[in-house]
């Protein structure tokens, strides 16, 4: 993986085999960012790691799923509170299927993935649980 630390983005490009969520955390904690959102990325997967939510009950049950590459990476987005990412990723298959859902551990890069984030100094921001749950919410840290 290789940061690139300007004034108001990271630069992430992860690389073959690396885990993109575990990276994303690392470039995170090497550059000491508090509060941000990812606004792209962009590359190819090995296999995909995702959940999503599974009822409507509140807190709603969660479905981890796996999926096999090759896999484009459509979309990646969420926000960074308190150095914890909340990430959504949107992933396509050969067949053009597509699936979304949660980023967790075990997305592995296929040849390349670059995320872009933004930085902010204001409002530092803390993802804490609405009670009783397991579900965050941000507030203002």
């Amino acid at each position: 993986m290789e940061i690139i630390d300007g004034k108001h983005f990271l630069f992430c490009r992860v690389d073959r085999g690396e885990d993109l969520l575990k990276s994303i955390r690392k470039a995170i904690e090497d550059t000491k960012l508090d509060t941000g959102v990812v606004v792209s990325g962009v590359g190819s997967l090995l296999k995909a790691r995702i959940h999503m939510v599974a009822s409507n009950d509140f807190p709603p049950k969660d479905d981890f799923l796996d999926f096999e590459g090759p896999l484009e990476i459509i979309s990646l987005q969420g926000i960074i509170a308190n150095r914890e990412p909340h990430l959504h990723i949107s992933i396509a298959n050969r067949e053009f299927k597509s699936f979304s859902g949660h980023l967790e551990e075990g997305c592995l890069i296929l040849s390349i993935c670059e995320v872009a984030i933004l930085k902010s100094e204001d409002p530092k921001l803390i993802r804490t649980v609405f009670s009783g749950t397991h579900v965050g919410k941000l507030i203002r840290k």
